[in-house]
C-alpha cells in the first residue's frame, strides 16, 4: 500500500513540472469511403505544430488541456493529405493555420484560414471568432467560417462552449458543445456537436463525440472515439477511431505523437 502511495506522489510529481511553449506532431492512418456497392481505401497523413507566445503551464489539470487551462496565446499550423487508393487518383490536401489570442481581461480572439487542393479543384476557409472565459475552467467563443470552392459558397455562424471540470483523486471530464446555423448556395441548415473525454488522471484520457449536420435534403452524422496517453510529460501519443454517415459513408483510424519542448 505504502509503495502504490509513493509512486502514485511520484507521478503526480513528475508531471507537474513539465512546462512547454512549442509542440510538434505527426499522425498516420487508414480507413474507407462507401456508396452503395462501391467502396475505395484511402490512407492518409499529417503533421501540425504550435507555438505558444509565453511557456504553458502543466500543473492545472490534464496535460492535454494545459493550453486551455493556462489561457495560452499561440499560432499554429497543419497539413493533411489523403491518397485515395486506385489507378491515377489525385490527393486530397489540406493546409491551415491559425491563431488564438486571450488578453489579460480573459478576451478570446480566433482566426484561421484552410486551403484544400483536390486534382484542379480548389476550396478555401476562413474563420474568425470572439468569445471569454466564462470561469478559470470554462470559455464560449462565437465564431463566422466562410468557404467557396469552384461550385459551392456557404457562410457559417456559430458558438462553441469548453469547460474542464475536477474529478475525485485528480480524475477530470471535459466537455464541448458546440451550435450553428448554415447558410449554403440553396439551401440552409444547422449542425449541432457534443464530445466529452474523461480523464483518469493527467495522462490518460478517453473521449466520444458526435456531430449532426442538416442542410437542405443532405443530413450528415460523425461519431469519434479518441484517447490521449502521455507516457512522458513532453510526450503525447494519440489514436482514434471515426465512423462518418452522409452522401458518402467515411471510416478509418488514426494513430500519432507529439513532442512539447
Amino acid at each position: 500500500m505504502k509503495k502504490s502511495v509513493l509512486a502514485i506522489a511520484l507521478f503526480g510529481a513528475a508531471f507537474a513540472h513539465a512546462d512547454y511553449q512549442f509542440e510538434a506532431g505527426a499522425f498516420v492512418g487508414q480507413g474507407d469511403i462507401s456508396q452503395g456497392n462501391n467502396e475505395v481505401d484511402f490512407d492518409t497523413f499529417g503533421v501540425l505544430g504550435a507555438l505558444h507566445f509565453a511557456p504553458v503551464d502543466t500543473s492545472k489539470g490534464p496535460l492535454a488541456e494545459a493550453a486551455f487551462l493556462s489561457r495560452s496565446s499561440s499560432i499554429n499550423f497543419g497539413f493533411t493529405s489523403i491518397e485515395p487508393d486506385f489507378d491515377n487518383a489525385d490527393d486530397l490536401d489540406t493546409f491551415s493555420f491559425g491563431g488564438r489570442a486571450v488578453t489579460a481581461q480573459n478576451v478570446i480572439l480566433e482566426a484561421g484560414y484552410s486551403t484544400t487542393e483536390y486534382g484542379d479543384e480548389e476550396s478555401d476557409s476562413v474563420r474568425i471568432g470572439a468569445g471569454t472565459y466564462l470561469t478559470p475552467n470554462a470559455d464560449v467563443v462565437v465564431s463566422y467560417q466562410t468557404s467557396d470552392d469552384d461550385s459551392v459558397d456557404e457562410d457559417r455562424l456559430g458558438v462553441d462552449f469548453h469547460g474542464v471540470n475536477s474529478l475525485m483523486q485528480g480524475a477530470s471530464f471535459a466537455y464541448d458543445l458546440s451550435l450553428a446555423y448554415i447558410d449554403g448556395d440553396s439551401d440552409n441548415g444547422h449542425a449541432i456537436g457534443v464530445g466529452g473525454t474523461y480523464y483518469f488522471n493527467p495522462a490518460f484520457g478517453i473521449g466520444l463525440s458526435a456531430e449532426l449536420e442538416e442542410v437542405g435534403d443532405i443530413d450528415s452524422d460523425t461519431v469519434t472515439l479518441d484517447l490521449s496517453y502521455f507516457p512522458q510529460p513532453n510526450l503525447q501519443l494519440v489514436a482514434a477511431y471515426f465512423d462518418q454517415d452522409a452522401v458518402l459513408e467515411t471510416e478509418g483510424v488514426l494513430i500519432g505523437a507529439s513532442l512539447r519542448f
